[in-house]
């Protein structure tokens, strides 16, 4: 897509928006949550560390 002469090009910075949707997701977390979050609720949000299978899903 070309940008109109006079005006420059969109920019897109990939690393801003990476950390967008990181702290969206730590929004998210905290939203949802009654309480402060740990450190291991953090890092789960932010996709560190994987979610437990639910026991229920396994059978």
């Amino acid at each position: 897509m070309a940008s109109e002469p006079g005006r420059p090009a969109p920019l897109h910075d990939h690393v801003a928006l990476d950390e967008i949707e990181l702290y969206a997701e730590v929004l998210i977390a905290a939203a949802h949550a009654d309480h402060r979050l740990a450190q291991e609720e953090l890092d789960r949000a932010l996709g560190l560390i994987s979610t437990p299978e639910d026991p229920a899903r396994t059978h």
